[in-house]
């Protein structure tokens, strides 16, 4: 037996998230199937992260153990083979040592949230950008995102369960903000983040950027730890896990 990992890019749109789950269409469910149509056997995946409803991704990472006889590339080309009528593709197969887990081994995650800041977003895209009708100011929104970087608690930017035992310290380690054709793009380095954090940072800045609430806000928000300071949780449809480190 041998560790495989797989790189893999979804349009998030037709699934419900990542994980698996009992009468959902999930993208892990779809791979597993996949899988055991490739090698007749059951399998359990051990994933970077896993992606909600409706977001999409160009470079999950997920791992499991194969049979020595499969060449990487007799799994690259049949899984996609067996995924050919799904919105999932397996870029690139890699063997790796035993000891690596696609979660544990991650030394850091990019995520791209596309923002469509025109007077109308075309239909097309409905299922790809988050929106916002309002004219946001881009310094403004810079200059707040600074007091987010760092190691800091978050738990006023996710939506993680009260009764959830989980360290809500993070450090961001970047994020970038840029303008491209009436549609605003935010990126975000972290080496882990917590359920909903990207959306809600972004749903945030924007509420800085129309004026609706001053940089002083952000602030008092992360400082203060609770979900209902800090502001709304935007569509996943613009979310896009990048590449994971490492």
């Amino acid at each position: 037996m041998k560790n495989v990992k797989l790189t893999v890019q979804y349009d998030g749109s037709n699934y419900f998230g990542w994980q698996k789950q009992n009468g959902y269409k999930t993208v892990e469910g779809e791979i597993v199937k996949a899988i055991k149509k490739l090698t007749g056997k059951d399998v359990i995946l051990s994933t970077a992260g896993r992606t909600d409803k409706g977001v999409h991704a160009f470079g999950q990472v997920t791992n499991f153990f194969i049979d020595d006889k499969f060449t990487t590339d007799n799994i690259r080309r049949g899984l996609n083979t067996f995924l050919g009528e799904e919105s999932i593709q397996i870029t690139n197969v890699e063997e790796v040592e035993d000891y690596f887990h696609s979660r544990f081994s991650a030394k850091g995650k990019l995520y791209r949230y596309v923002l469509s800041n025109n007077r109308l977003m075309h239909p097309m895209y409905r299922n790809y950008k988050g929106y916002t009708p309002y004219k946001l100011d881009l310094d403004r929104i810079r200059y707040s995102s600074k007091i987010l970087l760092g190691h800091h608690n978050f738990s006023s930017f996710t939506n993680a369960k009260i009764d959830e035992e989980i360290n809500m310290n993070r450090t961001l380690d970047k994020i970038e903000v840029k303008e491209e054709k009436g549609d605003i793009i935010f990126y975000f380095e972290a080496e882990s983040f917590l359920r909903n954090m990207v959306r809600i940072i972004v749903g945030s800045l924007i509420e800085v950027g129309r004026g609706k609430r001053d940089i002083d806000w952000l602030e008092k928000a992360l400082l203060n730890g609770n979900r209902i300071n800090a502001g709304p949780t935007i569509s996943p449809n613009g979310l896009y896990l990048m590449k994971v480190y490492y």
